[in-house]
């Protein structure tokens, strides 16, 4: 993790003038640059947008990663990240050649027959361009930035820079430290900046699809694929969005995305991050299409049974099995009254009982549901939170292509195959299998774990510890009580030793008075004890030595900075 450097301050200057400007003086004054906030009467989410939009591509970029996680944001500026675009100026073409032979250690005219110049899009990291290979297969080509890995690096020290500056300055909404925001972002970003994992992803997704009626995947060109070029398929249909609301070629493409969405998450465990329109395509033939996969996630049989508790409780009614699910799934600090819990669960199932998609809000239920365990301090898995803000688009897609349609009706014949799967023979009959495995395991550890307890008994290794917070407050009290009694025991005698001394004020060899001396400098020892009491006295409970240290080692580290790698 990086450190705050000296090497930082510029940038950090020209960060905090962008935040000032869009009205967030305060914390430009918490990072050390005293300037003159502008008035805005915009919307907080709208003004965090504009900011990130003024301070370039990584702010953009963490943004748009942010966008997808309402565990860490709330759902106005979800709504306003959302809309956040690029909007980068295409790289010269020289300089898009010199990255694709480099990657490809080829010249260009080796490889593809035809390369067009001109990109057919463009965004911060990459931009993609249209080609032919040699044995006329059209693809598509993204192209990773020349420099942009570096730029990013670099930028992401200044975003933990940033973070550290204002930790514990400002209260930060949902359940992340603005460093673990930024350790977040730098998780996601790595993934985007390295594209064979985006063609691992895109070959699994296609994998899992295969034989799935209406619905295709470009296929990758691996021989072609490196860390900063991405060849695929290229896909020719219109966008989603595109599609007439209420149409028959709009309800069968919401079908395809609905049954598609089921298969990802309760099925292959294995599902698209970020399925907005801009990402789906519609053949004429009304095949569905996915595109882009920088972001995705895995699920685990855990959390696939969470999932499978969530929808089906959703779908019948079922609000004691909600909550507990999310309960169970998350990891909590402080005692969760589940009483009030599941009846928040309760009420926001109400509403979407009959309810027709025009009729509901912009939030997803599963959205609401991570807003409501971070009332509660749940802290639920990353993965269900970008599943949240993932089906929250399909929701809104959903609500444009369906707007009359009852959403439990439309999925409640999805919940019936999914309990019948779950409660099937099959899955009961390897969920028994698994038990039968874990029970065996256990017991044939019984008789070694009972030999090493009876041993640890018989050598005293055994301790019995409990804790009390008032108890520890207690102790505390006490140690400070003690140090105050020693302190003041010790000057005393310090005190009366030093009077002892300069009370026979005679003079000492050579005409030197040494005991008096040596009585003044004990009594100066004891007065500055006698001070040390009264600091002590004071602020006890704001003295802390490890603080202090760290502290200094950060000074330390903000002018030595880091040594290049």
């Amino acid at each position: 993790m990086a450190h705050i450097s000296v090497h930082d301050l510029p940038r950090v200057r020209d960060v905090a003038l962008v935040l000032a400007e869009h009205g967030f003086g305060e914390l430009s004054r918490i990072v050390g640059v005293e300037t003159k906030t502008s008035a805005s009467e915009a919307p907080v989410a709208m003004r965090i947008r504009l900011a990130l939009a003024d301070l370039g591509p990584t702010f953009i970029k963490l943004g748009q990663v942010m966008s997808v996680r309402p565990d860490i944001l709330p759902q106005a500026v979800l709504e306003e990240l959302a809309t956040l675009q690029d909007n980068a100026p295409t790289v010269d073409f020289a300089a898009i050649r010199a990255q694709v032979e480099e990657e490809l250690r080829a010249p260009l005219e080796e490889v593809f027959t035809s390369f067009e110049e001109v990109a057919v899009a463009s965004a911060s990291i990459a931009q993609v361009h249209i080609a032919f290979l040699k044995d006329g297969r059209e693809v598509a080509v993204k192209v990773q930035r020349p420099g942009i890995e570096k730029t990013l690096r670099s930028d992401l020290h200044i975003l933990y820079t940033l973070a550290r500056l204002i930790e514990g300055q400002i209260s930060v909404p949902g359940l992340y430290t603005p460093v673990e925001i930024v350790q977040e972002f730098e998780t996601a970003l790595a993934g985007e900046l390295d594209f064979l994992q985006e063609a691992r992803a895109a070959e699994r997704f296609r994998a899992n699809h295969q034989g799935v009626a209406g619905i295709d995947v470009p296929i990758i060109h691996r021989e072609f694929c490196t860390r900063r070029i991405l060849v695929m398929e290229r896909m020719v249909g219109r966008k989603l969005n595109a599609i007439p609301s209420g149409s028959p070629e709009g309800r069968a493409a919401m079908r395809r995305l609905i049954e598609s969405w089921y298969l990802q998450l309760f099925e292959h465990g294995f599902f698209h991050g970020d399925p907005h329109p801009g990402n789906l395509m519609v053949k004429d033939d009304g095949t569905l299409i996915f595109l882009d996969f920088g972001l995705t996630g895995t699920l685990t049989g855990e959390m696939q049974d969470l999932m499978t508790s969530v929808f089906t409780g959703l779908v019948f009614k079922d609000a004691e099995s909600v909550a507990l699910a999310i309960y169970r799934a998350g990891a909590t600090r402080e005692r969760v009254d589940l009483k009030a819990f599941r009846g928040e669960v309760q009420r926001m199932m109400q509403k979407y009982d009959g309810a027709s998609l025009a009729q509901l809000s912009t939030n997803s239920s599963l959205t609401e549901f991570i807003e409501i365990a971070a009332r509660y301090r749940i802290q639920l898995p990353r993965e269900f939170a970008v599943i949240a803000r993932a089906t929250s688009i399909v929701d809104g897609i959903a609500k444009r292509l369906l707007p009359n349609e009852d959403i439990v009706a439309e999925v409640r014949p999805l919940a019936q195959r999914l309990v019948a799967h779950r409660f099937g023979p099959e899955r009961l009959g390897a969920d028994a299998f698994r038990v039968l495995q874990h029970a065996q395991a256990a017991f044939r550890d019984v008789p070694t774990q009972a030999n090493q307890l009876l041993l640890d008994l018989e050598r005293g290794r055994i301790a019995i510890t409990a804790r009390d917070p008032e108890a520890e407050d207690l102790r505390m009290e006490i140690r400070h009580a003690a140090i105050r009694i020693s302190l003041a025991l010790c000057a005393l005698a310090l005190l009366i030793s030093g009077s002892v001394l300069i009370a026979p004020w005679a003079p000492a060899p050579w005409g030197v008075p040494l005991l008096a001396i040596s009585g003044f400098g004990v009594c100066g020892v004891a007065t500055l004890m006698f001070f040390g009491l009264a600091v002590h006295w004071l602020f006890a409970t704001r003295f802390h030595p490890r603080d202090w240290r760290r502290r200094a080692l950060a000074v330390v580290r903000f002018f030595v900075g880091e040594r290049p790698s």
